[in-house]
Formats: structure tokens, sequence, C-alpha cells
């Protein structure tokens, strides 16, 4: 054990004394992955409590909104259409658009001024509008009348369904009542659906439903007439019917209002507002020739009634063409008349079989043809076909009498003897290109 120095005292040691607890202290290595780490987890609270905050943000200001802001109440009253853009437009960029920066489409435009007082007038587009709807308004009290006259057509079997006793049905058309013969009610519909009907069951506008009887049909242009006898319906019911006019004006052109009434949409009791688009249109059968009057209306493979214009007088008969099935179609009832009489009358129809289209001044003095009807083809088996007659003939004399169009040439064959011989002259195109004059005899048949 060493010896304790005399010279020190007990608090003063000498560092060699503590040699034993020497050692060297040194710094702690920096721990990057540590660090980056908590970084990280400190950057993904960030953004998980930015979003939460967004999203309560979001949800909790209209609620604020709702109920601590006082909002201003919206006036409709001079809103004025124009593109959405980024809000309001300042009235000095509105002053600073001028006329040369206009567009075409804008200078096209109408103009509606301001009145003295400041009110601004109706807008163009509310005009027009008004207009339509007045327009509309008014073809509703023209349709009124002639409504009353139109009658739902079925074609039904003989026999009766055991289960409900109701008859198997063929078809429904839509019929106008046009002629009140003092005996007889006179019906127009199409003939599609009562092709093979053997029971002919006639309900009118109010709901009264009694037999008809077909008295003709012309299975070329689908047209028939059904008369239903005044007896078969009570006072009550004679006061509820109306009897429509038929037309017999060839005046309609372009740009003509009508108003289709019946099934014009496919739906029973529809009334629609429309304008005469086209009257250049033809329907051709054997022996016939019909102007179609085209529309702007939508119409449907079910559409089915007439067209009355603004006297509320009948002007074309809805057909179904295979083309332009979407647009609505009729037959001019002024072209129809001649025939719609025959068939009232119960006449068999005459028949050569010569499918025609009547030849244009145009084309005449254009194409250096004659005039008359253009042969376009012949039914296999016709009075025409068996004599000689071809496409490409252009008649012009039948019985004697010229033929200028298909009309005269309609109404010329159905006044002809059934059975009677005819001489029929038409010119054709010879070798050297020169039109020869040629005449047949054909013997008149019935369709």
């Amino acid at each position: 054990m060493a010896e304790k120095d005399p010279h020190t005292t007990e608090n003063e040691q000498k560092p060699d004394d503590y040699l034993f607890m020497r050692e060297t202290i040194k710094r702690k290595p920096l721990n990057l992955r540590y660090y980056v780490k908590r970084g990280a987890a400190a950057a993904a609270a960030g953004l998980i409590f930015g979003c939460c905050a967004a999203v309560a943000f979001t949800l909790l200001t209209p609620v604020a909104e709702n109920r601590f802001v006082e909002k201003e109440d919206v006036s409709l009253s001079g809103a004025k259409p124009g593109p959405v853009g980024n809000g309001v437009v300042s009235d000095e960029e509105t002053q600073e658009k001028s006329q040369a920066e206009i567009s075409e489409d804008e200078a096209g435009q109408d103009f509606v001024p301001e009145d003295a007082s400041g009110e601004e007038e109706t807008t163009a587009a509310g005009s027009y509008i008004a207009i339509y709807e007045g327009a509309y308004q008014e073809a509703l009290e023209i349709s009124q009348e002639p409504m009353k006259a139109m009658v739902r057509v079925s074609g039904l079997s003989d026999d009766s369904d055991l289960l409900d006793d109701s008859f198997f049905s063929y078809g429904v058309e839509e019929g106008v009542v046009f002629l009140n013969s003092g005996t007889d009610l006179y019906i127009l519909t199409n003939y599609k659906g009562l092709e093979s009907a053997e029971v002919i069951r006639v309900t009118f506008c109010n709901g009264t439903a009694v037999d008809g009887i077909l008295c003709k049909a012309d299975s070329r242009t689908g047209v028939a007439v059904v008369r239903v006898p005044v007896s078969y319906l009570s006072e009550e019911d004679r006061e509820d019917i109306y009897v429509a006019s038929l037309s017999d004006s060839y005046s309609l052109h372009n740009e003509k209002p009508v108003v289709a009434i019946g099934s014009p949409s496919g739906d029973f009791g529809s009334v629609i507002y429309g304008l005469v688009t086209s009257v250049l249109g033809k329907m051709t059968a054997a022996d016939c020739e019909y102007t179609l009057l085209g529309t702007n209306i939508m119409g449907s493979q079910e559409s089915s009634g007439v067209l009355i214009n603004m006297e509320g007088e009948i002007v074309g008969m809805i057909v179904r063409t295979k083309e332009d099935e979407n647009i609505l179609k009729a037959v001019s009832i002024a072209q129809l008349r001649p025939l719609i009489e025959s068939l009232s009358n119960e006449d068999a129809l005459r028949y050569f079989g010569i499918r025609g289209s009547s030849i244009s001044e145009a084309q005449v003095r254009n194409m250096g043809i004659p005039e008359g009807i253009y042969v376009n083809s012949v039914e296999t088996d016709s009075p025409a076909m068996i004599t000689g007659v071809q496409s490409g003939d252009i008649i012009t004399e039948l019985n004697g009498k010229e033929m200028k169009d298909m009309q005269s040439y309609m109404t010329e064959l159905q006044k002809l003897p059934i059975g009677s011989s005819q001489k029929l002259k038409l010119c054709r195109r010879g070798a050297e290109g020169e039109f020869v004059e040629i005449e047949y005899t054909l013997t008149v048949e019935q369709k």
C-alpha cells in the first residue's frame, strides 16, 4: 500500500492518483437513415393533415355560408344570353367592342333597340317563340271542327275470341268523314288495314262504334272509301260528328302552313303545326301519278291522318313512304278527288298498266322531246304490254284527245267504257334519234 504524502490534504490529490479513471469521449456518428425516416414520417403526417383540412374546409364552408352569410337575391329580369366565360364582364370591356369586331354571325342577328324609357324590348328569340306559340294556338283552333270528322277504321275478323268475346283485328287506320249524302256518311281512309277484314268497325270522335261498309278500294294508291248509314247513329251522335271539306285547290306551294291531324306522330288525336316544304315529289302507280306534299313535320311508320290548311279544308292525305320515313308526306287531295268520287260510287277502275310521268315544259324545250307523258314502264300481262307499248315511249293522245300530263290521262282513262277498244298515239325514238309517231289500239280492262 502506498504511503500518503504528508504535504497534501485530503482534497488535494495529484492527477496521477486518478489515472485509472481517464477515458476518451468520442462523438456519436450521424445516423442518416434515422433522420430520413423521421423526415418522411413528418412529411406524410403533414400531407394527411393538409388533406383532412382541405376536405373539412370544402364541406364546412357551404354550411357556414348558408348559416352565417346572408346571400343576395338573384333576379332574372334583364338576364341576357351569352358565353359563361369567367364571370362578369365590365361595362368598359363591353363598350370597347367596336362595330369592326362584330362577327358575321352577330351582324346577321336582329338588333332590338331600347325604348325611350330604357326598358328593353322582347329579344328576337322571344319574338319567334311568341309567334310560334300564337301560330300553334291558331292551329288548335282551326283543327277543332275537322278533328270531329276524324274516325278510327278497324278491320276485324268474323270470329270472336272465346275468352273475352273480342274480335281479332287486322289493323286500324285513320279516316275522315268527307260527305253526308243524307242517307250515308262517307269516310276516306287507308286500305292497308282493311285488306283481309271481314268486318269493318268505325269509331267516331265521341266514342260511338258502328259497323261500316266498304264501298271500293284502290290497291294501287292504298285509298279506300267506307260508308256508314246515318240510321246507325243516334240523334246525339249525329250532332257530335263533323263533315270535313275536301279542298279542290292546286295552289299549295312551299312554306304554306298546314296542320296535321289524326295520328301524324303515330298517336291518335295528335295535332301538329308545320309547313309544306316540297311539292315536287311524286307517288306513281299503274295509270296514275299524284303530287306528294313534303312537310317539316316528323312522322313515323305508323303515321296516318290528313293535312288541313288554315281554312280548315283537307289538302292532303298522309301516306307512308319507304324513303324519308321520318318526314311526314301527304298525297294532294285536289288530285285525289276524281278517284275518291269513283270509289264512293263503287265504280270499277279502268286499267291499261302504264306507269308514266308528266313531261315538263322545260324538258320539252331543253331536251327537244315531244310534249306528253313519258312511259317509265309497263306492267306484266297488262293491255299496254300485250299491245306493244314500251318503256321510253311518249304518249301524246288518248281517245282522240291530247294528253299533256298524267292528270289529263287519269281523268280521260276513267271515263272510258270497260271492254272498249281505244286509240293510243305515242312517239318513239327511231334508229337515227328522230321521233316516230305510232298508234296502238288498247282494250280497257278493270282493276
